[in-house]
């Protein structure tokens, strides 16, 4: 499986990882600097705020809710590496609502 990312200020990460089919936690990792899923960036970006790695893992519940946790690694100019940590749970609150201007039209 992969993920692909796409930062409009100048960063593209390609993170992949592997999984059966009946599993309920996925893993990718990216790494800069790999000529496969791995890390790029805008020379800005590279010399001041260079991003080292980037790792989520998400797990699926059996009541249908999902977590992930997102790791990345910064090396930010003159501070040394900083590690960002995202967590969160998302819960499905109602069925989708089918957009209107796209029903099929009655002739």
């Amino acid at each position: 499986m992969q993920q692909s990312l796409a930062i409009p200020r100048g960063q593209v990460a390609l993170a992949s990882g592997h999984a059966t089919a009946d599993a309920t936690t996925l893993v990718l990792t990216a790494t800069r600097g790999a000529t496969d899923y791995g890390i790029c960036s805008t020379t800005f970006l590279e010399q001041a705020f260079r991003t080292d790695s980037y790792r989520i893992e998400i797990t699926f519940h059996p009541d249908g809710s999902w977590s992930y946790v997102l790791d990345t690694v910064l090396e930010v100019r003159g501070q040394g590496p900083f590690q960002h940590r995202d967590v969160n749970t998302l819960v499905k609150v109602a069925e989708p609502t089918p957009n209107p201007v796209l029903r099929p039209r009655q002739f």
